[in-house]
């Protein structure tokens, strides 16, 4: 456990004295790093999801497609739960049965294989 810990205060001291090396180190810690990252916005979306079935339960309507921006706007005032923590904002699908949040992952392209998706059933 010390050695981690004075691996982990020498990639900090390195992080902080030598700025060209932070592109390097986060190439080193991207395959623990954004694994955690991406638990907490999975929970973030299923509880964006379960709003937009709240929603849906109390207007009869899900937000509609043009609407979307509109309704995260509303819901959410500040970008801490409209965005994912690379800064794209979450999109919705819907489905005959469920929707799913949308985050496009750390290299912000849809369609790619670091998308990730939350689905969510509609009662």
């Amino acid at each position: 456990m010390t050695r981690l810990l004075l691996l982990l205060g020498l990639a900090l001291a390195t992080w902080y004295y030598f700025p060209e090396t932070r592109a390097m180190l986060l190439d080193v810690a991207e395959p623990v790093i954004v694994p955690v990252i991406r638990l907490g916005t999975e929970e973030e979306m299923g509880q964006v999801g379960r709003h937009v079935m709240d929603h849906e339960r109390l207007t009869g309507q899900l937000p509609a497609a043009s609407g979307w921006l509109a309704w995260l706007d509303y819901r959410y005032p500040s970008a801490t739960l409209k965005e994912d923590p690379w800064g794209s904002i979450y999109q919705l699908e819907v489905f005959k049965d469920s929707i799913a949040v949308v985050s496009f992952g750390p290299d912000r392209t849809r369609g790619t294989d670091d998308d990730f998706w939350v689905v969510t059933s509609r009662e």
